[in-house]
């Protein structure tokens, strides 16, 4: 059995963002276990209601633990190779878990609404693809065409099953199905095929936390 990633995290302190009244500004900063000379920032919202909205950016530096001689150029190949939807799923996952309530009481329930983003799902499926399976390229040939077609499509139906179950929807196989045109069967099978296919994500990302903090790691 494999270990869970670990991976360090600083959450600063709500900031008020000007210009608006009900929203302030949260940054997730955290340290990949298989990239520990980055750092990679994250930055959302946080609606009067303890919602959160976002990201809105994203940044990724040497650690500042390192000495200047050991940075890592930060170029496009390091971040095409960040495994950035898992990343952001952690980051988003740690801040609603550090979520109170006015009173000061955890949010309970938060987390068993976390779940992807309706929005996000088609570009979430296709860098799970890559993820999952980087020997497969679309600009191959029709095979190969076809093959990408078809894991993405798995992969948008397993995010879209998880994104209903965390609206709360009682049968969610069969809002999908109404949505795609397809019998319920249909679906499931389409479920099943994306587990063999390696693409069931986890949207309750499996992480030992190393540490926690207000203070950026970026702030000194």
């Amino acid at each position: 059995m494999g270990t869970s990633p670990s991976y360090q995290f600083w959450i600063t302190d709500p900031e008020p963002i000007e210009g608006t009244s009900d929203r302030k500004s949260v940054v997730v900063s955290l340290v990949p276990a298989s990239y520990p000379h980055l750092v990679v920032r994250w930055q959302y919202t946080l609606r009067e209601d303890r919602l959160v909205e976002g990201p809105y950016g994203v940044q990724v530096q040497p650690h500042p633990g390192l000495a200047a001689k050991n940075w890592l150029t930060v170029g496009a190949t390091v971040v095409r190779d960040l495994p950035l939807t898992k990343l952001e799923r952690a980051a988003r996952f740690m801040l609603q878990v550090s979520l109170k309530a006015p009173d000061g009481a955890p949010l309970s329930g938060r987390l068993a609404a976390f779940g992807p983003d309706p929005e996000d799902i088609p570009a979430t499926a296709r860098e799970t693809v890559r993820e999952r399976h980087p020997d497969v390229d679309p600009e191959a040939g029709p095979a190969a065409l076809r093959r990408w077609n078809r894991l993405t499509r798995l992969a948008e139906v397993w995010l879209e099953y998880h994104a209903a179950q965390a609206k709360g929807e009682k049968a969610p196989t069969t809002v999908i199905a109404e949505a795609r045109g397809v019998a319920p069967a249909t679906v499931r099978t389409w479920l099943h095929h994306a587990k063999q296919e390696g693409l069931d994500t986890s949207f309750a990302p499996e992480f030992a936390i190393v540490a926690t903090t207000n203070a950026s790691p970026l702030e000194g």
